[in-house]
């Protein structure tokens, strides 16, 4: 397991983006932790920006998964997780079926759904400083 920390702004943004992207190419899953308004989606959205997604929506909070198609003909799946209880409404939701497919996946709350997630994995944790400047620990996760 490789882990790596390196501090943000959001200006500086689009290097982690390009970081993230190139980790990606392989795994195609990006779990995202942190606390509440720490900036988990504002860098799922400059990632779908990135992968050619002209309007991306918001967190998917209330409606749980936001697809998007992209020209290359994968999809990506934007989980907010936040809001799922337990392992029998993840299931409900598909998510076993869904994490099979050849496509991008960037879950945010992923601690709730861990059960679900595939092997190969990109963690990005996101802890805020007083700065207002963000510290991003990526790890490339592979569970047995």
């Amino acid at each position: 397991m490789e882990k790596e920390s390196n501090t943000y702004s959001l200006e500086t943004l689009p290097i982690l983006v390009e970081q993230l992207l190139l980790m990606l190419k392989e795994t195609k899953v990006l779990e995202l932790h942190g606390e509440m308004g720490a900036g988990k989606t504002t860098l799922v959205i400059e990632l779908l920006k990135k992968l050619g997604v002209k309007d991306p929506e918001g967190s998917p909070t209330y409606s749980l998964i936001n697809e998007y198609p992209i020209a290359n003909g994968l999809k990506i799946y934007h989980i907010d997780a936040f809001r799922i209880n337990s392992s029998e409404e993840a299931y409900e939701l598909g998510l076993d079926e869904l994490f099979e497919e050849n496509a991008y996946f960037f879950v945010e709350w992923a601690e709730k759904i861990i059960n679900f997630l595939p092997e190969r994995s990109v963690i990005l944790t996101i802890t805020t400083n007083a700065s207002l400047t963000r510290t991003y620990s990526i790890t490339h996760d592979h569970r047995s």
